[in-house]
């Protein structure tokens, strides 16, 4: 009797682990790695980046509140101070250490673009649209410092030298500011905008474009060059293109120089904002005659001058002895 309940245990037992089996769900694994993939989940104290890698999510603070519709420029003078540019109006706020803003700049623009400090501490801002850069002093005096006179003004950056740098469009030029106000056209870019700017290790102007968002390295030519009094005072040279920048014209030059006739051709392509073309066929022309003359037979396709080589010599009918007939005048028709 015994015996038999320990079977009937050990049955029921079995039945359970049968059934249970069959409602359980099984194992799965998967594997996440890219950023499109982590952008569906809900991240909690991790960031992920572009490249698929998890790291811990940056803290954010709230440092000051400037109570401005938007906010466009962030700088600090050579103390430390933190400036914002922002609008509208046109408004610079200076925040103290506790974060309280202050007016330090007003105007009538719609905002204040961007800002940038000299050596002395003087703040520069540049408003738009159809702006004005101005000059407000340490003890807070404020002037018209430079007018470009173009619809936008986008970024200001001071030179070793001093020179104050302005990025505008909708032309996309950059002026070049002496310290005491004067200024010239410095570049002239067939971009619509110069957005923003920036020096690289040699001290060289380094600007980025709209709408095909290249950088620019931004060189002046040699002392020796002749120049009119006139035209522009620098060259600009590509040194990062998007892979799918649309082909536009800007006066560029290629960075290495090189003296084939093919190189002196891809020069002049970059300079178009064109990329550079492979190197010609060579193809066989035969010579026409003075009854089909160039103006009247414009040359076809390399494929139909391949198949038929002698239709440069002679009338329609002999001009493919092999294919003569309608065939022929039809293409004689649409080569005229």
């Amino acid at each position: 009797m015994a015996k038999l309940l320990k079977q009937s245990s050990l049955l029921a037992l079995l039945l359970c682990f049968v059934a249970v089996s069959g409602f359980a769900d099984h194992t799965r694994r998967w594997r996440q790695s890219t950023y499109d993939e982590f952008l569906k989940g809900t991240a909690k104290g991790v960031a992920g980046r572009r490249d698929g890698h998890l790291e811990l999510a940056p803290k954010f603070t709230l440092v000051a509140d400037a109570d401005a519709s938007y906010l466009w420029s962030l700088r600090t003078d050579p103390a430390g101070i933190l400036y914002a540019g922002g609008g509208s109006p046109a408004k610079v706020f200076r925040f103290d250490a506790s974060g309280k803003p202050k007016t330090a700049f007003e105007s009538t623009e719609l905002l204040a673009q961007c800002i940038a400090f000299d050596a002395k501490g003087n703040l520069y801002v540049g408003t738009s649209p159809d702006g004005k850069v101005y000059k407000v002093t340490t003890s807070g005096e404020r002037t018209v410092f430079f007018e470009p006179k173009t619809k936008y003004i986008w970024d200001l950056a001071f030179a070793a030298d001093g020179t104050l740098y302005v990025a505008t469009g909708d032309k996309g030029q950059v002026y070049a500011v002496s310290p005491d106000g004067k200024g010239e056209l410095y570049y002239a870019s067939d971009e619509a905008h110069i957005k923003v700017l920036g020096f690289d290790a040699k001290g060289n102007l380094l600007a980025g474009t709209e709408p095909n968002g290249r950088v620019l390295r931004i060189t002046s030519p040699q002392k020796s060059t002749k120049q009119k009094t006139d035209s522009v005072k620098a060259e600009g040279f590509v040194i990062y293109r998007p892979p799918n920048a649309k082909s536009h014209r800007s006066r560029l030059a290629p960075t290495a120089p090189s003296t084939s006739p093919q190189s002196a051709k891809n020069r002049a392509q970059e300079r178009r904002g064109r990329p550079p073309s492979s190197p010609p066929r060579r193809v066989q022309r035969r010579s026409r005659t003075s009854a089909y003359k160039a103006a009247q037979f414009p040359r076809p396709s390399w494929p139909i001058l391949r198949q038929f080589p002698a239709a440069f010599t002679g009338s329609p009918s002999k001009a493919c002895p092999m294919r003569s007939g309608p065939r022929a005048k039809k293409l004689f028709t649409r080569w005229a």
